[in-house]
């Protein structure tokens, strides 16, 4: 039997984890939003035309339909048993409307197709109101279609196509992001401990008392006075600030490729597991290596250092996996054992 004994040096029963191997330092605009800044979603139903037949066939009724509608607009008497199948295509179509989006600005769109329709290679988007939940027309989109290439040749899916720059924003949306001069910063992944360190550097950095935190996941923030009316200005500094960010030990497994992802830091309490031929132990002393064993001190306690060994012994991917799951189940991963 190969033994590999991992030596772990501990200090009264306890182990002193370095901080900065848990947290990093980050700006502040990496890891909040501001509340009320949010993009919105805009959709309609638009016509694409211009299509070599690959649009919708003739038993569409709802394209057929839309397309007679959109040549009587312009004069034209024509009914929907007249429309020739293939050349056009009904499509849903939708656009990210960003906050503060002014009047005339131009966004990407994209469309798909509703109907039967193969490709929307070389189509042109007709003019099509984009409303948003409120019912109100936010923009209008039109221009040539794009599926990947113009000619959408080696394309898998030529269903789905955008149209770079095609919606125009006919009406502006203006969050409100300060309400009675309180601004409140929301945490893209809530966690005490980063909660309390962005209060305090907020606090330290505008010398008082402006923030405080709402739960895990909010921290309202009081505009100084030198800041009235500058609430841009206000929030460009405070996104400047860096803030250690804490995480929790987490090892990731993806058993499909044998992959293991994990902090540096991800402590082992002293255990030993027998796994096939292979005998390990994490703690101090006991075990009882063999004449000839494969011995390995690692002055540490950590997953990283442990896995490190295990390679040097030449353990599959699939050992490593077995490994970790037993740890686990023996409680002596000190941290959260996750699967893919």
């Amino acid at each position: 039997m190969k033994t590999l004994v991992v030596t772990i040096a501990a200090i009264s029963g306890c182990f002193v984890i370095s901080e900065s191997g848990l947290a990093q330092e980050v700006r502040v605009k990496e890891i909040v939003n501001v509340r009320g800044v949010r993009s919105n979603q805009v959709m309609g139903v638009g016509l694409v035309v211009g299509l070599n037949k690959t649009g919708d066939s003739s038993a569409s009724l709802s394209t057929n339909q839309a397309t007679a509608a959109m040549m009587q607009k312009m004069g034209l008497k024509i009914t929907d048993k007249q429309v020739s199948g293939g050349m056009a295509a009904l499509v849903m179509v939708t656009a990210e409307l960003p906050a503060f989006a002014r009047n005339g600005d131009k966004i990407d769109v994209r469309v798909s197709t509703i109907g039967d329709a193969k490709s929307l290679a070389g189509g042109v988007l007709m003019s099509s109101a984009l409303k948003a939940n409120d019912g109100q027309v936010y923009g209008m989109a039109h221009g040539p279609v794009v599926v990947s290439q113009a000619s959408g040749v080696g394309v898998q899916v030529q269903t789905v196509a955008n149209v770079p720059g095609g919606m125009v924003v006919e009406r502006e949306f203006s969050p409100v992001i300060d309400k009675d001069g309180l601004i409140t910063l929301s945490l893209k992944r809530p966690d005490f401990t980063t909660n309390r360190r962005l209060v305090e550097a907020i606090n330290r950095h505008f010398k008082g008392f402006f923030a405080t935190s709402k739960d895990v996941h909010g921290i309202d923030v009081e505009i100084p006075s030198i800041f009235e009316g500058r609430t841009v200005d206000f929030i460009a500094e405070l996104e400047t600030l860096k803030v250690s960010v804490d995480q929790k030990a987490v090892v990731l497994i993806n058993e499909r490729t044998g992959t293991v992802v994990m902090g540096g830091e991800v402590v082992i309490s002293p255990v030993t597991i027998s796994h096939g031929d292979l005998s390990i132990s994490v703690g101090g002393g006991g075990a009882g290596k063999k004449k000839g064993a494969a011995v390995m001190n690692l002055g540490g306690s950590t997953v990283s250092k442990l896995i490190e060994g295990m390679n040097a012994m030449g353990m599959k991917p699939t050992d490593l996996i077995g490994v970790m799951q037993a740890l686990q189940s023996a409680g002596a991963l000190q941290g959260e054992l996750r699967f893919m």
